[in-house]
């Protein structure tokens, strides 16, 4: 099998670039020379990036993706020094913050991403990052149709397990004993025979024998709102030095046990996801012990999704709210572009090429907000010669205007994506012009035709929201 981004030791398409320092220091002169090192392979989206230094010693590395800090997923600074990245497709800026007592200073560099669309094969990615324990990791996959394809998990090229379309996208993994591996994710498609893979190498250090065993208890204060107390269980040692608590990533430095050590850990969370840390350094163990957990606060938040029909994107609920719609990160709110009192997106003017398109909305209830989110595909097609459908309701029978459709190869009625096995197609005629919903139990439908000729060989659609009281 090809293997894409094996080894971030061997860096093998590496493009040394410029740097440029944001800050001024009078003890510049005594910082280390810096340089971003880029692999990628061509055509992908995905690229890894290593700070170059010749002294790592106490320093503490940050990365920033336009402008936003990434999280690494590790607390561990070394590990810091490299960072891998799925973009979108377009222009980024990418920097790295490496900063001790003496030495501040950023270095950043520009890159543009370029999909190969053409490339048959899936742009395979996971995120890496320490588990419960130092000897333990979570391996997160993210990359296009990760719920759509079959994928294996390998370490140092032995399979350890597969994952199936709407199974769980990750590998819980302890590593036995301390050593560098290689974590590999492979996948083989009808239309990528030879397979395609995406790998890490990850350091598992030695536990330092000295080191206690840390864990923490969770409870919701009594008569609370999404407040919970924390407690630190440290065994095996008789004096700690630290206690260190995190909340994604974040240290919590006003803790409210100062008295104590730092043992308990109160905090009011908003509704999301949260990954908790535990972090106990002893004077025997000055590197530290790190414990984490990942919890999931709910709210009130309103369930939001969007489906696709045709040319646009609708809102599925049917309410009318103050969503908001992104592109590729940035706000839309051009009247051309947002329709229906905003829950309508229409594709129409975007060109070829995939997109990663958003629908959020912020209520009193939910104050930091719920995003829906999909990668919409633009296919190259000359709509200007396809068929202009359209289909209008008569109870609940959908007539279709067939004097716009002329030479029709393919003519199908859909039903919530379902094609609907009329009488006309079941004999081969392709073009049944009428579609009953009788018997069809009370609800929200969307039925859409389909239609596919010589000079629209890609097909077009149409589509309705049909209710059926």
């Amino acid at each position: 099998m090809m293997k894409k981004l094996t080894n971030w030791f061997l860096l093998i398409l590496t493009l040394v670039l410029g740097f440029t320092s944001c800050e001024e220091n009078e003890n510049f002169e005594q910082c280390p020379e810096i340089k971003i090192n880029v692999e990628n392979e061509t055509g992908s989206a995905v690229y890894r990036f290593a700070a170059q230094l010749d002294e790592v010693k106490d320093l503490r590395f940050t990365w920033s993706v336009d402008g936003e800090d990434v999280d690494t997923g590790n607390l561990n600074d070394l590990a810091g020094q490299i960072l891998d990245y799925r973009f979108e497709a377009g222009k980024h800026t990418i920097c790295v913050k490496v900063a001790s007592e003496d030495c501040p200073i950023q270095v950043c560099t520009d890159i543009e991403v370029e999909r190969d669309e053409t490339n048959p094969c899936p742009d395979l990615f996971f995120e890496s990052r320490q588990y419960e324990r130092p000897s333990q990791y979570k391996f997160i996959a993210d990359f296009r149709g990760v719920n759509e394809i079959n994928y294996g998990w390998f370490i140092n090229d032995e399979f350890v397990e597969d994952s199936s379309p709407n199974e769980d996208n990750y590998l819980i993994w302890d590593f036995k004993e301390p050593g560098r591996y290689e974590v590999c994710i492979k996948a083989e498609t009808p239309d990528c025979a030879n397979g395609t893979s995406y790998c890490k190498v990850i350091e598992v250090a030695e536990v330092n024998q000295a080191c206690p065993e840390v864990s923490f208890s969770k409870e919701m204060e009594a008569g609370s709102v999404n407040t919970y107390v924390f407690e630190a269980n440290v065994e095996g040692v008789d004096e700690v030095s630290e206690l260190m608590w995190y909340v994604n990533n974040d240290l919590i430095e006003n803790s409210t046990d100062q008295q104590n050590g730092n043992r308990t850990l109160l905090y009011q969370f908003a509704p999301g996801e949260y990954k908790i840390c535990l972090k106990v350094t002893t004077p025997d163990c000055e590197e530290g012990v790190t414990y984490c957990k990942e919890i999931r606060i709910d709210g009130d938040c309103p369930n939001i999704e969007f489906s696709r029909d045709g040319d646009s994107l609708y809102e599925r609920s049917g309410e009318q709210r103050d969503y908001v719609w992104t592109l590729n990160g940035q706000v839309i709110d051009d009247q051309e572009v947002i329709l229906d009192n905003g829950r309508e997106f229409s594709l129409r003017n975007l060109q070829a090429g995939t997109y990663k398109i958003c629908l959020g909305i912020e209520t009193p209830e939910c104050p930091n907000g719920v995003e829906f989110c999909k990668e919409i595909v633009i296919e190259e097609n000359d709509t200007t010669k396809c068929p202009e459908l359209l289909f209008t309701r008569n109870g609940n029978t959908m007539v279709a205007d067939f004097d716009s459709v002329k030479d029709v190869e393919v003519y199908e009625w859909l039903i919530n994506d379902e094609v609907v096995e009329t009488e006309s197609n079941l004999n081969g005629n392709n073009r049944d012009n009428e579609l009953s919903l009788e018997g069809y139990n009370p609800g929200t439908y969307v039925v859409c035709m389909i239609a596919e000729t010589p000079d629209c060989p890609n097909g077009v659609k149409y589509c309705k929201e049909i209710i059926i009281e």
